[in-house]
Order: C-alpha cells, then sequence, then structure tokens
C-alpha cells in the first residue's frame, strides 16, 4: 500500500496549497467572478515550490483571457435562471392579454412545450460550457503540473454567481503518467492478442485488460499525429508518448473538483463488481493516501462504467 510521504517541499500529494477567491467585491451576485493574476498568493510562493511569480502570473493571464473560462463564469450559473425567469414572465404576459378559451388553453399547450424544451437546451448548453472549462484548464495545467501543482475550478455557489474558487493541488502526477503510459502499453498488447486470436475459444484467464478494456472513445484526447511535409515525401511523427500526459491533463479538471469534494474516497465503489459479495474492500491507495490519486481516477473512467451519473441539481445549479 501507498503511505503518505512527504516532499522536501513539505507538502504530500493532495494537500491543498491555496483557494483563490474572486476579487470583485460589489454587485457579486450578478457580475461575474473576476480573477486579478497579479495578486499572486503567498502559498505559492512557498519554499519547496518551484513555481515562480512570473510563471504564475503568465499562466493566470492565459486562464482568464480564455473565452472558454470567461463563458463558464458568465453563462453557466445564469443560463438556466434567465431561461425560468423568461418563461414565467411570457406565461405572465399570456395570462393578463385578455386571452379567453381555446386560444388561451391552446397557448398555455404551447408555452409548456417550449418550456421544456428550452430547459433541455440549457441543460445541454452547461454540459459543453462544462467540457469546455476542462479543456481550458487542461491547458493551464499543462503549465502548472511540472511544478507539482494541478489547478482546479470548483463552483460552490447555488444560485449566486460569485462563488467559483480556483483551487491548487500539490500533486507530483510523474508516477500518474508512467502509469497510465504502461496501462496504454498493456491494453495495445492485450488488442493484438484479441486480433491474432480472433477465431479461438477464449481462455479461462483473463488479465485486467482483457477482462475491463480500455474504452478508447471516452478517452477524449487528440490522437493525431505530427505530419511534416515536404517537396517529394511526407514524414509521420507519432505521438503515442504523449498520449498518458494529455490523458491526464484531460481530466486534471475534474479530479481536483471530485478529490475537493470528498467524492473520490478509497472505499466508495465505482462500479458495479462492488456490490457483487457485499461490502466493497477499499481500494489500495496509488499515489496518494487519502483518496484516488489521478490515474486511479482515470483507469476507472476509461475501463468501468461509474455508477453515478451526473446529478441534475448540479446542472440545475
Amino acid at each position: 500500500l501507498a503511505t503518505r510521504t512527504t516532499s522536501s517541499s513539505g507538502f504530500s500529494n493532495g494537500d491543498v496549497i491555496v483557494n483563490a477567491l474572486p476579487t470583485n467585491k460589489r454587485c457579486a451576485w450578478i457580475t461575474k467572478a473576476e480573477f486579478k493574476p497579479e495578486l499572486v498568493p503567498e502559498e505559492l510562493m512557498a519554499s519547496g515550490l518551484t513555481l515562480t511569480v512570473e510563471e504564475y502570473v503568465a499562466a493566470m493571464q492565459v486562464l482568464v483571457h480564455d473565452v472558454r473560462f470567461t463563458l463558464y463564469n458568465v453563462c453557466y450559473k445564469r443560463l438556466l435562471l434567465v431561461w425560468v425567469l423568461l418563461g414565467f414572465f411570457i406565461l405572465l404576459c399570456l395570462l393578463f392579454s385578455g386571452v379567453r378559451g381555446l386560444a388561451l388553453f391552446g397557448g398555455g399547450v404551447v408555452w409548456l412545450v417550449v418550456n421544456a424544451m428550452g430547459i433541455f437546451v440549457c441543460m445541454w448548453l452547461k454540459f459543453k460550457l462544462l467540457h469546455m472549462l476542462e479543456r481550458c484548464i487542461a491547458s493551464i495545467n499543462s503549465l502548472f503540473f511540472r511544478h507539482k501543482i494541478l489547478l482546479g475550478l470548483d463552483d460552490r455557489g447555488k444560485i449566486s454567481c460569485h462563488k467559483v474558487h480556483l483551487i491548487f493541488v500539490y500533486f507530483d502526477v510523474s508516477p500518474c503518467i508512467r502509469y497510465l503510459y504502461e496501462m496504454l502499453e498493456n491494453q495495445d498488447r492485450q488488442d493484438a492478442l484479441d486480433a491474432r486470436a480472433a477465431g479461438d475459444a477464449p481462455s479461462p484467464a483473463r488479465n485486467g485488460a482483457a477482462l475491463y478494456p480500455v474504452d478508447r472513445a471516452r478517452m477524449d484526447i487528440d490522437t493525431s499525429d505530427i505530419i511534416i511535409t515536404g517537396g517529394s515525401s511526407t514524414t509521420r511523427i507519432s505521438q503515442r508518448e504523449k498520449y498518458a500526459e494529455k490523458l491526464l491533463l484531460r481530466y486534471s479538471q475534474r479530479w481536483v473538483k471530485e478529490f475537493v469534494r470528498k467524492r473520490l474516497d478509497l472505499n466508495m465503489p465505482v462500479h458495479p463488481d462492488g456490490f457483487e459479495d457485499g461490502p466493497c474492500p477499499p481500494a489500495p491507495p496509488r499515489h496518494c493516501a487519502m483518496a484516488r490519486c489521478p490515474c486511479q481516477f482515470i483507469e476507472e473512467h476509461l475501463r468501468f462504467k461509474p455508477l453515478t451519473k451526473c446529478s441534475l441539481s448540479e446542472l440545475c445549479f
């Protein structure tokens, strides 16, 4: 089992270094959350951490000027609220318009249909905003992870629009990247064996890669190669060795959010096999003593169908 080890910096994997809060104070409930890159938390400059002031400011400037981050801050908590208020306004206009009889009934039916369709569209847009935010944070973490820091955004507001926290977590992800690389390599070898023995009877002894194969459709990363074009020939450079790093960065925002919300408990089963023989034994810690590390979280996401689904309350609020 993994043990809780403290690095020379004084931090252990999974320690929250600091939470950065929005700086806007006036009309904070209705204005978007604002962060000033030039305000550097002193906790990030602690002895042992290698992040410099210039690197922090540069990364935060990229973040706050990223349109995906801005769209999330402006629209995520407001989409459904604005549509519901607009729907009630239209309903009141319909009721006090003087229309009676079948016309009023027909208008009410049309209002119900349009309102329901609008709610579903708002929920779909919120899914898209979450997806865009995860890719935005992944690009920022490509700058932070080399300093053993992962950044995540956690929106802790219900109706308010200003409780957006930027969370900096200390984590040395190099062992996780190595594990993900080996996982993908093992899956490639297993796929080659399965293709070679396509006509043979299945073997009774199957390893984890065969029992629970990696669902590559859920990786959601760019797997295209680099192509160098020349006058008479082209050269293709494979990026397979970068897949593990891209995979970890792609899900870094999701991991930080689930981690700070205490949803990555080692005692919590994530796939149906955990309920077959009574209580599920705790998952052994891998690179974090207190919860599932990023590579555990990503592997379970790719291999198993999660038991828990996206909460409707999270999309509504």
